[in-house]
């Protein structure tokens, strides 16, 4: 027979088996229910991250379709480049943000700032790809962690 204290403990393990399970079906039908956002995070208080954290595409998926183009930036509450998803807005990153992606060096940061500058906000994420030094593949592995997001509001307005 189990103690008044054994029996609370299993009691207590049993709760907690049953809502791990619980939580690993939410997660396997719905994972953007649990996913806990940059905004998220930011909104409970946490620093920003230095650099924005992505997973690696896994290769043996066939990759969706990047909604990267059409979905605008929604600025942070400090207004940093970064939207509440993690992706950077290239309307609004400097060289140094710019150059925390993937395979993006300071040449390269510089030609996006440059060509933003001269040439205009860029339309859409697939915008990138106008820029020297920017190929097919490197805006592919672009795409999932950048938006272009609305230009940067003057003061004034």
């Amino acid at each position: 027979m189990l103690t008044t204290d054994e029996a609370r403990a299993l009691a207590i393990l049993s709760a907690l088996v049953a809502l791990g399970a619980v939580l690993g079906w939410v997660d396997a039908r719905h994972p953007r229910f649990l996913y806990l956002t940059l905004g998220d995070s930011l909104a409970l208080g946490a620093s920003a991250p230095e650099a924005p954290v992505a997973p690696a595409p896994d290769p043996r998926v066939a990759e969706k379709p990047s909604r990267a183009d059409t979905i605008h930036a929604r600025p942070t509450a400090d207004g940093g480049a970064y939207d509440l998803e993690g992706r950077l807005d290239v309307n609004r990153a400097t060289a140094e943000e710019l150059e925390t992606l993937p395979g993006v060096g300071p040449k390269t940061a510089a030609r996006i700032v440059e060509d933003r500058e001269r040439r205009g906000r860029f339309r859409t994420a697939k915008d990138l790809g106008r820029v020297k030094g920017i190929g097919p593949k490197t805006l592919a592995r672009l795409l999932p962690r950048i938006v272009a997001g609305p230009a940067a509001r003057a003061s004034g307005d």
